[in-house]
């Protein structure tokens, strides 16, 4: 219990402000909302650069074999990601640039899966000085996981914005 207060007393406030952020974004997508078609785009780009930088460091300490386990759960996460919503109906207004989307509870909880994934990651590396090549794969392949799983959703809607 020392080692999870410790961990959480000593995480730095923007942390905390993610946090919030992330879960107002998660909170709001249980009921239908309607977005821009600019907003669908970016947080799935946000945690795209987010995995990509976490993939480039590893890959700067020499782990090259870590590219294509990036590559390769990226890309399982994108085919989860659009397996879940392409039977979702939801409506496109052009003239606004905007999509409606149905209630959900799954950005809340990859939202929370991202951010528990991310602070226990950066928790270990800051408390660990000797960290093994699969500790590094592990952090690489759920990072890819997830963040493939939200570029898969929002792919499948702007594909079918721009379709429609």
């Amino acid at each position: 219990m020392d080692s999870l207060w410790s961990a959480l007393s000593g995480a730095p406030w923007w942390a905390y402000a993610l946090l919030i952020y992330l879960l107002s974004i998660g909170i709001q997508s249980i009921w239908p909302r309607t977005i821009s078609v600019k907003r669908l785009v970016l947080l799935p780009l946000f945690f795209a650069a987010w995995s990509f930088y976490s993939l480039y460091g590893k890959l700067a300490l020499g782990f090259l074999s870590l590219l294509p386990v990036w590559v390769v759960f990226l890309a399982l996460g994108v085919y989860l990601g659009v397996r879940e919503v392409h039977t979702w109906h939801f409506k496109n207004d052009r003239h606004k640039g905007e999509i409606t989307i149905p209630g959900n509870y799954s950005t809340l909880i990859l939202m929370l899966l991202i951010f528990i994934l991310k602070f226990f990651w950066g928790y270990y590396y800051a408390t660990h000085t000797d960290i093994s090549y699969w500790i590094y794969c592990a952090d690489t392949l759920t990072s890819a996981l997830v963040t493939g799983f939200f570029v898969g959703r929002a792919a499948f809607f702007f594909k079918s914005y721009h379709k429609h």
